[in-house]
């Protein structure tokens, strides 16, 4: 049996309330220095000739008010926001960027002006113009083979799910702006029904026997609204009249009928619609160990799974949802197993290095046992998942041990990731999403949801502390540069029926208690917040595309201080347009020697929305963070103080855009920054904290200038100290920071007493 080091009480993580002290900061823009003066005039040239093609060919291309959709692809050293070519696709040239796509832009533009742009690019001499042409590659209509992105479309009619009325997909409508062109390519898109282009069956013919005076009522109407507000097809174009974007699920008859669509000039993207999956174990007998008898106090997990027919788990049951799969075509066995490891994995596995934790669980039946056919069209999924997080608000941690069976691809977040995270952006919880399982080479949807712990699979030793690799389990790196997994946890376990199991979805379930009681345990817990403490308290030391961050350590949890540390955590909403710091003291433990001597963890995460878009590929994220723990040493040329950072980045200004996603996913909304520093000198009494957002492709929401966009919520988790219980780095800040810390922890017997003497 495993030990599992634990102290009666450690100190717990402190909430930090002081407020950032905001400077401004003056944006340059694009001026001569911009321009690639070596390639301008024989750019000049070729997109004149592009141009002036385009013009000849346009009128056999679909068109919508006159309009046409163009791909403007930028050189590799222009990828950065700063080159947007904005200037000369703008609207008074009756031209207007659409969304980022793979490595350029689609412009939507007036097919009369296109001769027009010929000339404009051989003859203008504005500067911002000039900037742009030296660093747009070329240009093209956008295409059919855009559309499939980098499959082919006979692959990915291939590869779609059969159905009595066709073949199901999942279609993007192409982003139009203007009222007219919007008008007419909804005129078209409709006007595809008679192919045999079809919705769905509603999701409310499937679960309408299931809603009866036991479903509470809340759940009910949002679960009948779906079927009264009309077919996919009506909720598609009247979001898109709304916001000029949606995406639909149609089902299509025939290989022609498929061609008509692409060839339509209304659809922007086609993916076939994926089954939703889960690894079945093999059966078992149910536990026979007992429960707590405080069960109803303890936090619950809603469980998305194949639902759970245990009868020894019912007392663990908080909640019941109608079953968006049947009985008997669910996969019951797997959803026994990961609720079992929820209720009490620690129990069954008591040889691993394990918290006690137990939970209660709510359950969701809405997985099919592999092999029975039970098509769920993803929006409905998603919809009926709407109804029952809106009834069930207690619960705010939701378990997803289930995939989609393809590979996420790098340069796109998928459907279902993205709306798990706008889920779970309206209802304030915490999706805990497994990255799924082999064969495959890489992470499957929808563990690229940007609001998940995504967790991944890891050995265990033979002390039963984390080991290696799993070698089942998949591994990241996330799309529009996610670092994902989250997290790893032991990935080969027992638990109902006693046999050892194997899969990424148990080490899901093993991490969703301690996000739960994370989330209890901590005031004013934000998904986020939770999110960034597991992460904080992971034991890697950097990012690892198999393990993630780590395993989350058990000698102190989430909620407690390592002894020699101490760890505080806020929130703040900062705006673009300014970099914003607060001052921490510098405890005497680690400046007694006279220099900095000690270790330090500094967790950051952003809540990109509502800057982000699924049009938007590799650009998914609108908006970034980059923060550091800093110390003064030296001065400026100007006599003020000098900073440099003690945990932080590389400076991704002086690397190219492309270097700067790869190296160091400029873009993610995870920062994470762990180092041990040594006799690093410094000046004063004091180091301070730094935060910036930056911004891009405003245009995508509506917006002209910076300033526009709304404060975004970020966390911080911030963690210093020895590593010597001897030194006293706890109370040391504690009491420096006097009125400006508290604990966050809700426990009776801690007290935090600032006046102490």
């Amino acid at each position: 049996m495993a030990e599992t080091p634990r102290n009666p009480l450690l100190n717990p993580v402190l909430r930090f309330t002081k407020d950032p002290r905001p400077e401004g900061i003056t944006a340059g823009g694009k001026n001569a220095h911009g321009i690639k003066a070596e390639r301008l005039r024989g750019q000049r040239r070729a997109l004149a000739a592009q141009f002036t093609k385009l013009a000849e060919e346009a009128a056999q291309r679909p068109r919508f008010d006159g309009r046409v959709v163009l791909y403007a692809a930028m050189f590799e050293d222009s990828l950065a926001p700063t080159w947007t070519p904005s200037d000369l696709f703008q609207a008074t040239r009756d031209a207007r960027l659409v969304t980022p796509h793979r490595t350029g832009y689609l412009v939507e533009i007036a097919a009369k002006r296109l001769a027009a742009f010929a000339q404009l690019v051989r003859r203008t001499d504005l500067t911002k113009d000039e900037v742009d042409i030296s660093r747009v590659e070329s240009v093209r209509f956008f295409s059919g083979e855009d559309i499939a992105g980098t499959s082919s479309l006979d692959a990915i009619w291939q590869a779609a799910p059969e159905t009595e009325r066709g073949r199901a997909f999942v279609v993007w409508l192409m982003p139009l702006h203007g009222r007219d062109a919007a008008e007419q390519l909804i005129q078209a898109f409709a006007a595809l029904r008679d192919s045999g282009i079809t919705p769905p069956t509603p999701l409310l013919d499937t679960i309408a026997a299931e809603l009866d005076a036991k479903v509470p009522a809340v759940m009910r109407r949002s679960l009948r609204s779906i079927a009264t507000a009309g077919d996919r097809f009506s909720l598609a174009v009247r979001e898109y009249r709304v916001r000029r974007r949606a995406r639909t699920t149609v089902m299509i008859p025939t290989p022609a009928a498929f061609q008509r669509l692409v060839a339509s000039g209304t659809i922007f993207r086609i993916e076939p619609v994926q089954t939703i999956y889960s690894t079945s174990p093999g059966r078992g007998r149910e536990p026979d160990r007992p429960l707590p008898a405080d069960m109803a106090s303890l936090p619950i997990v809603g469980v998305v799974d194949g639902g759970m027919s245990a009868a020894s788990y019912r007392h663990a049951e908080a909640w019941r949802s109608p079953p968006l799969v049947r009985d008997g075509a669910a996969d019951t066995l797997h959803g026994n197993r990961v609720a079992s490891l929820i209720v009490q994995g620690h129990d069954w596995n008591n040889n691993l290095t394990l918290p006690p934790l137990y939970c209660q669980v709510g359950t969701v039946q809405a997985v099919a046992r592999q092999g029975v056919p039970a098509f769920v069209d993803p929006q409905d999924f998603i919809g009926y998942l709407d109804g029952v997080m809106a009834a069930n608000p207690d619960t705010r941690v939701w378990n997803f041990s289930l995939n989609q069976r393809q590979a996420c691809p790098l340069d796109s977040v998928s459907a279902l990731g993205h709306d798990i995270a706008l889920l779970a952006r309206k209802h304030r919880v915490l999706p805990v999403i497994s990255v799924g399982n082999k064969p495959g080479d890489r992470l499957q949807p929808p563990a690229d949801c940007e609001a998940a712990v995504t967790v991944g699979g890891r050995l265990h030793g033979d002390n039963g502390a984390p080991a290696g690799e799993c070698p089942i389990s998949l591994c990241g790196p996330g799309p529009s540069s996610m670092l994902k997994p989250d997290l790893s946890h032991f990935s080969h376990v027992r638990a109902l029926g006693g046999a050892v199991i194997a899969g990424s979805s148990f080490s899901t379930a093993l991490t969703s208690p301690l996000a739960a009681h994370t989330m209890q345990r901590v005031r004013q817990a934000s998904p986020d917040l939770v999110k960034a403490l597991l992460l904080h308290n992971a034991d890697g030391e950097t990012f690892d595309p198999s393990l993630g961050f780590g395993t989350p350590a058990v000698a102190s949890l989430p909620w407690e201080c390592r002894p020699g540390f101490v760890t505080l955590q806020w929130t703040a909403k900062l705006r673009p347009g300014a970099a914003f710091y607060w001052e921490l003291p510098i405890p005497h433990s680690l400046r007694q020697t006279g220099k900095l001597r000690g270790m330090g963890a500094l967790t950051a995460i952003l809540n990109p929305h509502p800057m982000v878009t699924d049009y938007a590929g590799p650009n998914y994220f609108s908006v970034r963070l980059a923060t550091a723990l800093q110390h003064s040493r030296g001065k400026t040329k100007k006599g003020a103080p000098k900073f440099h950072n003690l945990l932080g980045s590389l400076d991704t200004e002086k690397i190219t855009e492309q270097d700067a996603r790869v190296i160091d996913h400029k873009w993610s909304p995870i920062r994470h920054h762990r180092h041990d520093f040594q006799n690093v000198g410094f000046d004063g009494d004091t180091l301070r904290i730094y935060a910036r957002v930056y911004v891009r492709d405003l245009y995508l929401y509506g917006y002209t200038a910076a300033d526009e966009v709304p404060e975004m919520e970020t966390v911080f988790v911030l963690s210093l100290g020895t590593g010597d219980e001897n030194d006293d780095v706890y109370n040391e800040l504690r009491d420096q920071l006097g009125p400006f810390v508290e604990t966050a922890v809700i426990e009776s017997d801690i007290n935090i007493d600032n006046g102490r003497s």
